[in-house]
């Protein structure tokens, strides 16, 4: 059984884990709708992954800055 760490610094942890998650659904769910609906690379879509792309790396050194 795994003890969680109910401490601010254990919730904000958990808390960009789980948005670096979401954020990495959401960009697989924009390459799906680029490439299988319009059968090219859409640029508005590519557009949005790429955005979503730089804030998994931000809450990837969020996450980085908080396990320091």
């Amino acid at each position: 059984m795994q003890v969680e760490d109910q401490s601010p610094a254990g919730e904000r942890r958990e808390t960009l884990s789980e948005l670096e998650d979401l954020l990495h659904v959401v960009q697989e769910m924009c390459r799906r709708l680029s490439y299988e609906t319009h059968g090219d690379a859409f640029p508005r879509v590519q557009e949005l992954s790429a955005l979503l792309l730089q804030a998994r790396e931000l809450v990837s050194g969020l996450r980085q800055a908080e396990a320091d």
